[in-house]
């Protein structure tokens, strides 16, 4: 069967097949093909994609990225491009290719946690990112969701400068991995009771991808918090894994206030529990390690001030246990979180230098935190994750 005969939800799966084998000429030709045939994806952004495959140059898709425009009407889109993610401090980039489409989340509104931000800090230090939650249809590269990045960050794009345009998360993709090793690593790691109120919002069919997409949408409204994410690449004060993992957690944190703001108690502490899954059922697990990994240094830095915050013990079966049974009870455990993110933020607005930074994002752990986040976490679940993967 030739190309011309295909439907364009089949066209397009095909076009991302011809990416993943390096056919670059037969998607060239195909991408065409579809804008001339096709209302699902816009016709300009296809174009303009065309383009860039065959001129090597990115840059005109840049402005379509940050105004949504590769956006279809039904929220079907397409991107091909060039993607970098960090794996053990090493940049790997790849010809990628993205086909979706767009759930329709409202809440919260950009506007809404603008003007929080201002409200907390005087200032909106940039810009926030939006956060649109997608389910995947196929991919390959570095977005390929079961072997890439299921938070696909907008500076990983080679079209983009700092975090400009929309992150986009792989609902399909977070969701197999949160019924898989996370949610095995969740009940390895915490007692019974813990668990199931950590799990419950995420086995919640109704409204589980809802509070996953609050979630990176609040933290996302973290990071354009103080100086924002971008002022801070583009001067390059996150040099390491530690600064940008204090980067994470403070965003992290500001996004549990934000929650606190905008939602009742019950729900805000319903996004603290999609956060431990995340943190503690899936980032403390990733390869880097604890020396190299920033997703794992916030883990820990989170594991340290539900200990510093008496929120948090270990039973007598070496498991983790919230002291509050309850999800206003779960807000309540990220108070210190909370309280020094927010002053945090508020003296990196007051600093004379921005290098100031390197400083102030010297978080102190102590020993026994790392000791317990390394035989309690890591190693318990390392025949979890060798299963699973």
């Amino acid at each position: 069967m030739t190309s011309t005969l295909l439907g364009p939800k089949q066209l397009a799966q095909q076009i991302v097949q011809d990416i993943e084998q390096n056919q670059i000429a037969v998607a060239v030709k195909k991408l065409r093909q579809q804008a001339a045939n096709s209302s699902e994806l816009p016709t300009t952004w296809l174009l303009n994609t065309a383009d860039a495959l065959e001129s090597q140059s990115w840059t005109i898709l840049s402005e379509g990225f940050i105004n949504q425009d590769f956006i279809g009407e039904d929220g079907y889109f397409l991107i091909v491009a060039p993607y970098q993610i960090n794996r053990q401090r090493q940049k790997n980039v790849r010809l990628s290719a993205l086909y979706g489409k767009i759930y329709q989340n409202s809440e919260p509104s950009i506007e809404q946690l603008e003007n929080l931000v201002r409200e907390k800090f005087g200032t909106l230090g940039q810009s926030i990112p939006i956060n649109l939650s997608f389910t995947e249809i196929a991919s390959c590269g570095n977005v390929k969701g079961e072997t890439g990045e299921a938070f696909i960050v907008p500076n990983g794009w080679s079209f983009t400068e700092g975090v400009s345009g929309p992150a986009l998360n792989n609902s399909k993709e977070q969701q197999r991995r949160f019924f898989g090793s996370s949610y095995e690593c969740i009940r390895t790691v915490f007692e019974p009771e813990t668990a199931n109120l950590l799990l419950a919002p995420l086995e919640d069919e109704i409204n589980s991808q809802r509070y996953r997409h609050v979630d990176t949408q609040v933290h996302e409204a973290g990071h354009g918090s103080g100086l924002g994410l971008d002022f801070k690449m583009k001067r390059k004060l996150l040099p390491n894994y530690s600064y940008s993992g204090v980067e994470e957690w403070r965003s992290d944190s500001l996004g549990f206030e934000y929650g606190a703001c905008i939602l009742p108690p019950e729900e805000a502490g319903k996004l603290v529990a999609v956060n431990f899954c995340i943190r503690f059922g899936l980032d403390a697990h990733r390869l880097g390690g604890l020396e190299k990994d920033a997703d794992v240094y916030a883990s820990l830095l989170s594991l340290e001030h539900l200990f510093q915050n008496d929120a948090i013990y270990i039973t007598k079966n070496s498991q983790l246990a919230l002291r509050n049974l309850s999800y206003p009870g779960l807000l309540q455990a990220v108070e210190l979180h909370r309280s020094k993110a927010l002053s945090i933020t508020r003296r990196e607005l007051n600093m004379t230098s921005p290098t100031g930074l390197f400083a102030l994002y010297k978080l102190d752990i102590h020993p026994a935190t790392k000791s317990v986040f390394q035989t309690l976490i890591q190693e318990r679940c390392q025949g979890i994750w060798a299963k699973l993967q």
